[in-house]
């Protein structure tokens, strides 16, 4: 709502047309709270109010606004706050048109008691107040077995843990200043905030958070070549943090300006499966060493945000610039084999400017427009060196420039006799042009080698359009039903060349240039409906299909060796059909069950051009099944109350899924399967008004693999995981609780060879203190 004093000159309202003030005790919290909170406070809260009239706060609402007092306690007729809301004033009714429904009879009559009876505010709504609570934690984890898969899956070091986990300082010493000093403070994992916040002058949002994300270390498994799956006996890790710091200023009848700096940075060393090889011959080789990867990565970003709202339009400015900066280094493990090392390093400058206009022209019609445009450019540096092959490339230099341009208009009309639709347009141009020189250096045994050293030139373009539109319908005329309908369209259309030029031949390559232009056309179609013919019944389904059609139009090929590759797909379908439903039965206040089911099935067909190297046909080229996949998943959960202080939950799903795809004749590709099954328990005993008793189970097991022993290297996994807890929960007084806990992990995965396996135990106890 948007109030302000009878304007002068306009005529008394006619205050007969006033229905009368409730004759109940008013409460504020359960009478007028509501009210105020679902029509008022979003124009007149404690940020920017309309007119400078606030309604958070009884110091505030007394003071009134630019226009004078609203509310004269005591006395609802002579409130020109009653006036609008009752829609007594012309030009000044509140919710103005488009803001919200006007008020029912009822709420004007409880607003009226609130008033006559004083306008008081509860003991409870008052704001000045100061609240502490602090949360050390003590426990620790014995883990037998991999403690890195362990890791990884629970994102915590085992042995001795305890640090803070939460404490939180918060002072409010007037309506309109408050503090918040929060965060955590645990091994590998912290936070810290400060927010400062007064209203109608601005604030500060400011912290800093790190935390540490685990990797397993272990590789591949071929029972033919080892009995468990090889490991690199490192303890794998990033730590991931950002800081940031935003200033921000909210003046009344000023725009809401926000300017804003953010550090964001990944450090330490990640699992990759870039895996090298392990094996004596060609035959019985297979690339399951297990390989990592080193990032040093960090971005500086600039913000600057402007919000604002002239005649009914909200207007939204986003403005970011971010520096990044990424260093990388890998070692490619091969057991038995010198490593091969790859080196890059990225630097990059983008600004991006997002604008957004959007208004609401009455109950009925809502529209919005975007605008976005982003510019980009980068610098790029690559090294390997393969010690085996005697071969290093070095790339000093890679260039990049990419820019953008995003436009989007959105619409939405109704209802009009039960029926909503809403539509929306979407454009997006990008261009980029890369563009780099480097040198590849041969050794020629015998010792003492000899360097050959041949430059080359690289550089591709890249140039990207596209439309999307959206139509969605919503009809819910129907009793205890809605029935709904959605298309999204899109057309795509890209020409990418890629060149490359050497002195002399690089692996039979001297000369390269390819040039596509690709073109697509998808739609993703939804329809279903919801219906709830009963209280204690839920249904909802709906279809969806999902269809790609893309052309792939390439120039031939400039290789000294003439094949269709890497540009022998000429077009490629895909065809999405997906069918879910969900039963939910709400039977009494003590039981309540869903029933769900998900079905999902894909086609990939492709048109191929021969594919012939060095003289043999590869492809014959034609018509090609790329691939199908199936997947069934089904739900149930239940939550109920059996007997008085129990409260339990259950849920368990089943998927199953299979991908068969083109194998050529080959022992290496064989259809693809499995089952995923998973079980979640918990249950609250409340044994008496201080003590609580919880306990927790977590079952999944997934057999998903493939059976080519014979040609390939067996992909997929196999797994069965166990989570079981117990604990109690103590309220020693208002100002001190306590938890206890103890927890049992249990991991097997058959696929790793029993490499991955793990037993723990955990304890941990945590107490709460809290002061207000």
């Amino acid at each position: 709502m948007a109030v302000g004093c009878l304007r002068l000159g306009a005529a008394e309202p006619d205050l007969t047309k006033l229905p009368p003030a409730a004759t109940l005790q008013i409460d504020f919290a359960r009478d007028i709270k509501p009210v105020l909170e679902a029509n008022c406070l979003r124009c007149h809260g404690p940020e920017k109010p309309k007119s400078g009239f606030r309604l958070d706060n009884r110091q505030a609402a007394l003071k009134g606004g630019e226009e004078g007092v609203d509310i004269v306690p005591g006395n609802s007729a002579k409130s020109p706050l009653i006036h609008y809301v009752a829609r007594l004033v012309e030009d000044m009714e509140m919710p103005p048109l488009g803001k919200g429904n006007p008020l029912t009879t009822e709420q004007i009559a409880l607003l009226r008691a609130w008033i006559d009876q004083g306008a008081t505010w509860n003991a409870a709504m008052l704001t000045n107040n100061f609240a502490f609570s602090f949360s050390p934690v003590l426990g620790g984890t014995m883990v037998s077995g991999d403690r890195h898969k362990f890791r990884e899956h629970y994102w915590q070091k085992d042995g001795l843990n305890g640090g803070v986990e939460q404490f939180e300082l918060f002072e409010q010493t007037d309506p309109d200043t408050r503090t918040l000093l929060s965060g955590h403070a645990l091994p590998d994992d912290y936070k810290l905030s400060l927010d400062v916040d007064q209203n109608d002058q601005g604030f500060i949002h400011s912290g800093w958070e790190q935390y540490r994300k685990h990797f397993d270390d272990t590789g591949g498994y071929y029972p033919a070549l080892i009995q468990t799956a090889p490991s690199l006996g490192e303890d794998l890790h990033l730590d991931i943090g950002k800081a940031w710091l935003d200033l921000g200023l909210t003046l009344p009848d000023w725009p809401r300006l926000v300017f804003g700096y953010e550090y964001d940075y990944r450090r330490g060393d990640e699992a990759i499966t870039q895996w090298g090889a392990v094996g004596t011959t060609p035959a019985t080789t297979r690339n399951i060493a297990p390989a990592s990867k080193s990032i040093n990565e960090s971005v500086h970003i600039l913000k600057l945000d402007l919000t604002d709202e002239i005649w009914g339009v909200a207007i939204e400015d986003r403005l970011r610039g971010e520096f990044y900066n990424l260093k990388t280094g890998g070692t490619n493990t091969m057991l038995g084999l010198v490593p091969q090392s790859v080196n890059e390093g990225t630097r990059y400058w983008q600004g991006a400017n997002t604008i957004r206009l959007e208004r609401k022209f009455n109950d009925w019609m809502f529209a919005s427009a975007g605008y976005l445009y982003s510019k980009l450019n980068a610098d790029s540096t690559f090294a390997m060196a393969d010690p085996t092959l005697l071969q290093q490339v070095s790339i000093t230099r890679i260039t990049l420039e990419k820019e953008s341009h995003v436009g989007n208009l959105n619409g939405l009309l109704g209802p009009f006799d039960g029926l909503v639709i809403s539509s929306g347009v979407q454009a997006e141009w990008t261009r980029q042009t890369g563009f780099g020189t480097g040198t590849y250096d041969q050794q020629i045994p015998p010792p003492p080698f000899t360097d050959v050293l041949v430059p080359f030139d690289e550089a591709s373009d890249y140039d990207e359009s596209s439309l999307q539109e959206n139509l969605a319908l919503r009809y819910s005329k129907i009793p205890f039903t809605a029935l709904y309908a959605e298309g999204r369209f899109e057309q795509q259309n890209i020409g990418q060349s890629d060149r490359f030029d050497a002195a002399q031949d690089i692996l039979s390559k001297a000369v390269f240039f390819q040039h596509t232009a690709f073109s697509s056309q998808s739609s993703d179609l939804r329809a279903g409906f919801n219906t709830s013919p009963w209280r204690s019944v839920d249904l909802n389904a709906q279809y969806r299909r999902y269809e790609d059609d893309s052309q792939y139009d390439s120039d031939p090929l400039v290789q000294p060796v003439q094949t269709a590759y890497p540009t022998f797909i000429r077009s490629r379908e895909l065809i999405t059909d997906e069918v879910e439903s969900k039963l939910v039965l709400h039977l009494t206040p003590d039981f309540k069950t869903s029933l769900s089911y998900q079905f999902q099935t894909t086609r990939y067909a492709l048109d191929t051009s021969p594919y012939i190297l060095f003289g043999n046909v590869i492809s014959p080229g034609g018509q090609l099944l790329g691939g199908r996949d199936r997947s069934h998943i089904f739900s149930v959960n239940t939550t109920l109350k059996p007997v008085r202080r129990l409260y339990l939950s259950t849920t368990f799903s089943y998927q199953t899924f299979t991908l068969v795809t083109s194998a050529d004749g080959s022992p290496a590709v064989v259809p693809y399967r499995g089952d995923i099954y998973s079980v979640l328990a918990d249950g609250t005993w409340v044994w008496d008004q201080a003590t609580d008793l919880f306990a927790g189970y977590v079952f999944s097991a997934a057999n998903y693999g493939q059976n080519n022993f014979a040609g390939g290297l067996p992909l997929g996994i196999q797994y069965r995981r166990h989570s079981a807890q117990v604990g109690l929960t103590r309220r020693f007084s208002k100002n001190v609780s306590a938890q206890l806990q103890y927890r049992f992990d249990y991991y097997d995965e058959p696929s790793s060879g029993g490499a991955n396996n793990y037993r723990a135990h955990s304890v941990f106890g945590v107490v709460t203190f809290q002061f207000r």
